[in-house]
């Protein structure tokens, strides 16, 4: 039993709809499965304008898993496979000797097949005809009646409404990427060594200083993020970086691969008269990430594998 779809999230919505294939799972005696599509179709329909994905592949896999998903399946998406008629693409499904096909689900505004011509009437007949289980869960919509999407997460993300893509979401939005060398001041005149993060997944918000939360050194730590450009320290040449402090943490991670949480909106990025200034000034982000992390973090979450 087969849910279908990008799953870019694993948003509320997503999970609503694995939930859907395992209950018919258990009603057909079948394995309840995901079926998601790497790299995203519109990174290859459109590659001058790719979405900015929410979670990197590994991520999304594990999180289907959690959701109630036994096995997840990924189909590479190519300019071959996108020329698929929708019946084509079902056939294959139907004919794979790799697995007996119980059911289809998919959310009722999921396209696919050449030109987006596949939809929830193409799948409701191809299962009919199959003799196959099938359901197409409604839409989930949040109180202002915003459908819950990949699209409008990354939309609220980017205009720093956090609580927004968290509701979505059903957990603090996430940046993912690799530590690179940065300006390399913050450690020496600020005394707040911080991880100057190449984000490849997940929507950077506005600039600013955000409270957050990094799993680091084996749990899950508070931490301050500043994205902007360092205007307190007139670069010749400034970069807008997402520089990460990690509180309570003096390991070097430079290099590693690490995800931070997005907690909270904390202030703007100020220009200051001097960097003793902005000192006293992260003190106070400090203290009020602190708090941020005390509220918005549950004890058991603390530690991680």
């Amino acid at each position: 039993m087969f849910g279908l779809g990008v799953f870019d999230g694993v948003h509320r919505g997503h999970r609503r709809i694995i939930s859907e294939v395992v209950r018919l799972a258990a009603e057909r005696g079948a394995v309840p499965a995901a079926l998601t599509f790497d790299p995203h179709p519109r990174a290859v329909l459109c590659p001058d304008d790719p979405p900015q994905l929410l979670l990197p592949l590994c991520r999304r896999i594990e999180k289907l898993h959690c959701a109630g998903a036994i096995h997840v399946g990924v189909i590479e998406f190519s300019p071959a496979f996108a020329a698929l008629a929708p019946e084509d693409f079902l056939d294959s499904l139907l004919r794979s000797p790799q697995f007996e096909l119980a059911g289809v689900c998919a959310g009722r505004s999921w396209r696919f097949g050449r030109f987006g011509s596949g939809n929830s009437e193409v799948l409701r007949r191809f299962a009919e005809a199959a003799g196959l289980g099938f359901s197409t869960p409604a839409e989930l919509e949040m109180p202002d009646h915003t459908v819950v999407s990949s699209t409008a997460i990354r939309h609220a993300a980017a205009a720093g409404k956090l609580a927004e893509a968290a509701a979505m979401l059903g957990e603090a939005p996430r940046l993912f990427g690799r530590v690179v060398r940065g300006y390399r001041i913050a450690g020496r005149c600020l005394s707040t060594p911080t991880a100057n993060l190449q984000v490849a997944f997940g929507v950077t918000p506005p600039d600013g200083v955000y409270a957050a939360a990094a799993p680091v050194g084996g749990c899950l730590r508070p931490a301050v993020i500043n994205i902007g450009f360092a205007p307190t320290f007139n670069y010749d040449q400034p970069e807008r970086r997402v520089e990460v402090h990690v509180l309570d943490y003096d390991g070097d991670l430079y290099g590693a691969e690490i995800e931070v949480r997005l907690l909270r909106f904390l202030r703007g990025e100020i220009c200051f008269p001097s960097a003793e200034m902005l000192k006293l000034q992260i003190i106070q982000d400090i203290a009020a990430a602190r708090q941020e992390f005390g509220q918005a973090v549950c004890p058991e979450e603390h530690g991680v594998s």
